[in-house]
């Protein structure tokens, strides 16, 4: 009983850290803009941000870290793919959308939308979330048994809201998703981050499986059993999301984004309530997420650069994502979609080698297929293309294995 409730806890420690602003927004736009072609989109999305969050942390806790997963390719080449991804998932892009996405919900229900505000929110949204990063052994505490349940529970509110009003009705969709509704689906739930921030957030649920006794030959199975736990509680919850965004359209036509669906449906529904419960909603959501990833961005950077301790490269992080989070929600989601579409490629080949391929002396294997995708990502944004980079990978890890088992047959004569 104790173990379960253990696993429990740290299964809605990891929903905490990953659910944060575009799992929010992303899924209930997704299903607003798809229509009729919602199921294949949503398929596509849930393998991005479900699934492959799911195999990051598996894959990290195997391999030990992030740059131990990438020094198999190369050291070079690992620590600046270590530094791209802490900084794309930390102060530069997904930490300032924590508090821009949370702003604009509670200026919609305190009627306070101004620049001024917007600072001084993000301010005390950052200070406080720094606080909470300082003590990363205790995160499954706070996050875990008291937040995560919490934002839980407010998005059933939501949900069954939807499912209860009288006058929602399916939507058809504004035809976005109707060319190529999976892959359009697949590459929008990169926009959460999610894969990316698995790939650091493992070290910190190692640490909080520790904290809670378990034994150091266990700790590796019960990462792993927190990751499925916590990857079917986004599932679910983006099954939620997804359905209030196909019904709100009878409540807003021609929605920009997702906050601003959700922000909707949430006021017609409760009327005198709803842009209080969204707002709790977001700012839960986005404040979890945002003390996990200052949490290990600070942790990785003060052992990179170990003249600054750990508390003042959270200070240090938060200070810059609160300059960056006055360029709005719109900016940083419009800068995020090339960079996150180079990396996801390396990143999906780093975790599918590392669940099968672990022998050291396969170094063209990681190699090759890796440097393909960085290429072909490239190609793939220039040209508009999803997917053209799957099949050079697999020609690249082919070409790799062949060369390494000659060379491996070689030594051996």
């Amino acid at each position: 009983m104790q173990s379960l409730k253990r696993r429990l806890v740290m299964g809605f420690t990891v929903f905490a850290m990953f659910f944060g602003a575009g799992n929010l927004i992303f899924p209930s736009f997704l299903a607003y803009q798809a229509g009729s072609d919602v199921i294949p989109a949503f398929t596509g999305f849930a393998l991005s941000a479900t699934l492959l969050p799911t195999i990051a942390i598996i894959a990290v806790t195997r391999m030990g870290s992030l740059e131990k997963l990438a020094d198999r390719v190369h050291p070079v080449f690992s620590r600046i793919l270590t530094i791209i991804v802490y900084l794309a998932i930390g102060p530069l892009l997904a930490i300032p959308r924590t508090a821009s996405t949370s702003y604009e919900m509670v200026a919609i229900a305190t009627n306070t939308d101004s620049g001024i505000a917007a600072f001084v929110y993000s301010a005390l949204f950052f200070t406080l979330a720094a606080l909470v990063a300082l003590k990363p052994e205790k995160l499954s505490k706070r996050l875990g048994k008291i937040t995560s349940p919490l934002l839980i529970l407010l998005i059933i509110i939501l949900f069954a809201g939807t499912l209860l009003n009288t006058d929602a009705v399916r939507g058809n969709g504004t035809g976005a998703y109707s060319s190529s509704p999976l892959s359009r689906g697949f590459t929008e739930g990169y926009q959460t981050m999610d894969a990316v921030a698995g790939l650091v957030f493992g070290s910190i649920i190692a640490m909080n499986v520790r904290k809670a006794g378990v034994e150091e030959e266990k700790v590796n199975r019960e990462c792993i059993i927190a990751a499925f736990t916590g990857g079917f509680l986004l599932l679910a919850v983006y099954c939620a999301l997804a359905v209030t965004g196909t019904f709100s359209h009878a409540f807003i036509n021609n929605a920009s984004n997702g906050a601003a669906v959700l922000a909707a449906t949430a006021d017609v529904i409760f009327p005198s309530t709803g842009k209080f419960l969204i707002a709790a909603i977001f700012v839960l959501a986005c404040f979890n997420t945002c003390t996990g990833l200052l949490s290990s961005c600070g942790q990785y950077f003060a052992t990179l650069v170990p003249s600054l301790s750990r508390e003042k490269w959270i200070s240090v992080f938060s200070l810059i994502s609160l300059l960056t989070a006055t360029a709005g929600l719109d900016t940083i989601v419009r800068i995020s979609s090339p960079i996150l579409e180079i990396i996801y490629p390396a990143a999906i080949t780093l975790m599918i080698l590392a669940l099968l391929r672990h022998d050291s002396n396969y170094r063209f294997t990681w190699i090759l297929p890796v440097f393909t995708s960085l290429v072909f990502s490239v190609l793939s944004m220039i040209t508009g293309i999803s997917f053209i980079w799957i099949v050079p990978v697999i020609a690249a890890a082919a070409t790799g294995i062949l060369i390494d088992r000659r060379k491996m047959v070689r030594s051996v004569h």
